[in-house]
């Protein structure tokens, strides 16, 4: 996870036709009449960053000296699952330093902006993962601060179109300024509180419709039949602490995971499910080496040397594992085409 890259201005004004004719004609070149004909941008394959500033910005060097010394961006955090890409998805700012030491001379600062975070998924992540915050009304409204291990290392705060975390980690050996936090909190509020609305969301066509739940997923009736899950029970899913998009952010796509074990006590293995619409071009980006192509999935499909079950449809992406004995190979297939009809593939 690190900040996305905005995409810079063509003839003056972004995501709008280029017009022939931005230039001047060379000296001398001969005029003609006629009108212009617009050049297509290329169609979208991904989501833009949807926050209008940048990770510099956000928390520049001069504010990132006062906490430690030898912060410097660190790299993504991405991984091979879609549960990984949720933010990323819906345009957020994903920004992370570090200063490069390791273990308990690790210093991190984590910062995440997200477009358009609704209060119930603000107040959810607050008061559910995070158990309440101290509420800092002297920085502004809607404005929280977390103690890490007993001393402040953190913030949550929601603005009318941003929702926003912020944590500094330090190592048992790192000893950062006390009020490293706070330093951070002013920092990042005085920017974002100020932003303008984020830019649109990008919806693809064709598109699935996602899920919201686990049911919407598979049902308990499709992991007997399909995957070789018989009594199937959830376990974990996209909700609460096992959030993987922060304050729900992935349901503007609906996006969602599930995972489920079952209540026969001889079965060992779980089935993992997740949906991310729009997803496809992550799923290309996160596959890793030594994964094979599977035929009959979708638009394509692989299986990475881990087991998991990755298929591209509609530009989206739908996945399928599991552990223990469950599902074999044939079950993986079989409940891999069932979740795309759920998940809204027509194809």
């Amino acid at each position: 996870m690190s900040g996305r890259v905005i995409r810079g201005l063509v003839c003056g004004t972004a995501a709008m036709l280029v017009l022939a004719g931005c230039a001047a004609a060379p000296a001398g070149a001969p005029t003609t009449r006629g009108t212009s004909r617009p050049i297509s941008s290329p169609a979208p394959t991904s989501q833009a960053l949807r926050v209008p500033t940048t990770c510099d910005d956000v928390m520049p060097a001069s504010v990132l000296a006062q906490i430690g010394s030898g912060l410097t961006p660190e790299a993504d955090l991405h991984t091979a699952y879609a549960t990984s890409w949720a933010n990323t998805r819906v345009g957020a700012l994903e920004c992370r330093w570090s200063n490069g030491a390791d273990g308990d001379d690790r210093l991190q600062i984590w910062v995440t902006v997200g477009p358009e975070v609704t209060r119930q998924g603000f107040e959810g992540f607050l008061n559910g993962e995070q158990g309440g915050g101290t509420p800092a009304p002297a920085v502004g409204p809607d404005v929280y601060t977390l103690e890490m291990q007993g001393r402040p290392g953190g913030f949550l705060f929601l603005t009318p179109h941003y929702g926003v975390s912020g944590y500094v980690f330090a190592g048992a050996g790192v000893t950062p300024p006390a009020d490293a936090a706070s330093l951070a909190l002013q920092q990042v509020y005085g920017v974002v509180s100020g932003l303008p609305a984020p830019s649109t969301l990008w919806v693809p066509s064709p598109n699935l419709t996602g899920a919201a739940d686990c049911a919407s997923l598979a049902t308990e009736s499709q992991l007997d039949t399909r995957g070789g899950l018989p009594q199937a029970s959830e376990l974990k899913s996209d909700a609460g602490e096992y959030s993987t998009s922060l304050f729900d952010l992935d349901r503007q796509v609906g996006g969602y995971w599930c995972t489920w074990g079952s209540e026969d006590q001889t079965v060992t293995g779980t089935i993992s499910v997740s949906v991310l619409p729009g997803g496809a071009e992550y799923a290309a980006m996160a596959r890793p080496a030594g994964s094979t192509d599977v035929a009959g999935l979708g638009e394509s499909a692989y299986l990475t040397p881990r087991g998991a079950l990755n298929v591209v449809a509609a530009n989206g992406w739908v996945q399928v594992y599991g552990s223990g004995d469950r599902p074999n190979a044939d079950e993986l297939k079989a409940l891999a085409k069932q979740v795309l009809v759920n998940v809204g593939y027509t194809g």
